[in-house]
């Protein structure tokens, strides 16, 4: 049951709650000034509104007979073994909180003072007077649970830092299981998560801890040499990126969470499973980015055009297209209904187009 929760509600949750709480939040922006207290208002709405419909959808798949197909059993427990690599930055990013400004201190600690003492519209944290420039509305809701929880905003920031994280790790998993490339409960899961995710510099890890098992100390925070300590030697010093970029404080985390949110949502459409949470998550996701990390919103509209290509592939030397189309169509309106589909397109854009 916590698995089925933590897969289906409370993953979901995450970028939809992010969704509502940017385009609601910005809206009022734009007829009023903004405090605190009305971006606490603004999460709390944004999260048990959608909560409470994806806790009453997986109530319904229980009633229908939905289960997790396996008995419990330490086997649940294989996956993450690999991810245990995992551990020593987890540490690193509650231990030093210092980590999460050491860079751009400047851009997140102005931003996130503004908002949570003072009220919108937010300035420019180089030009005071100016509006701002930057996507500020991700420091608007590290704001906003660093007041919920009465935590430092370093803190804060570090805990919703790793909630994206592990939310790109599972999105990647369920995307995995549903194109057979891993067996769930298996550790060869974990590694395959691991291999995609740090892809790029996938010997990150290791050579940052084979840097410190040597003895040596870490640079200090605000030193670049830190960057390279990831790198092999000899390779391309911009394959730093993924390690230290994802447990720094920017929304390059959370970017990959909607990027891999809304690639498992296109994967399930061409497999066939049309539903409402999939066509929510790509709109979700697009908004989190045109929110909080604009120059990724092309990588999502790149995703949906690969699925659109991929659907005309498949046509290309079919017999019968009219009416393989028609098939679709048929099927996409079983599971979901044109005027559910009709009021999904509506919302989407009302709470989209702010942003844009």
């Amino acid at each position: 049951m916590i698995a089925v929760l933590i897969t289906e509600a409370l993953n979901p949750l995450f970028m939809i709650s992010l969704a509502l709480f940017a385009s609601v939040g910005y809206s009022l922006t734009l007829l009023m000034p903004v405090t605190i207290e009305i971006w606490q208002a603004v999460f709390w709405v944004s999260f048990v509104m959608p909560g409470l419909g994806l806790l009453a959808r997986v109530y319904g798949k229980r009633k229908q007979g939905y289960h997790v197909k396996s008995a419990v059993s330490w086997q649940m427990a294989l996956p993450f073994i690999p991810l245990l690599i995992l551990a020593p930055m987890l540490y690193l990013e509650f231990s030093l909180p210092a980590l999460q400004i050491w860079a751009h201190a400047d851009i997140r600690l102005g931003y996130m003072n503004q908002l949570l003492y003072g009220s919108t519209p937010v300035e420019n944290v180089f030009a005071a007077g100016h509006p701002a420039s930057y996507y500020w509305l991700y420091y608007a809701y590290m704001a906003a649970v660093a007041k919920i929880t009465s935590l430092h905003p370093l803190q804060a920031t570090a805990i919703v830092n790793i909630a994206a994280i592990f939310s790109g790790l599972l999105w990647i998993a369920r995307t995995l299981v549903v194109l057979k490339l891993a067996r769930p409960r298996t550790v060869y899961l974990g590694v395959a998560v691991i291999l995609v995710y740090f892809a790029v510099n996938i010997t990150g890890i290791l050579t940052l801890t084979a840097y410190l098992a040597d003895g040596n100390a870490m640079p200090h925070l605000g030193n670049n040499a830190t960057l390279y300590i990831t790198v092999l030697e000899g390779a391309d010093r911009r394959l730093h990126n993924v390690l230290t970029k994802v447990f720094n404080s920017g929304s390059t985390a959370l970017g990959i969470a909607a990027f891999s949110a809304v690639f498992y949502a296109c994967v399930k459409i061409l497999k066939g499973s049309i539903d409402l949470l999939a066509l929510i998550l790509v709109s979700a996701c697009g908004i989190v980015m045109l929110a909080m990390r604009t120059d990724l919103t092309l990588h999502i509209a790149a995703l949906l055009g690969g699925l659109a290509l991929t659907g005309a592939i498949c046509l290309v030397g079919k017999a019968n297209k009219v009416g393989r189309i028609r098939a679709f169509w048929h099927q996409a309106s079983c599971e979901v209904s044109p005027a559910v589909w009709l009021l999904w397109l509506i919302i989407s854009l009302v709470l989209s187009i702010p942003l844009l």
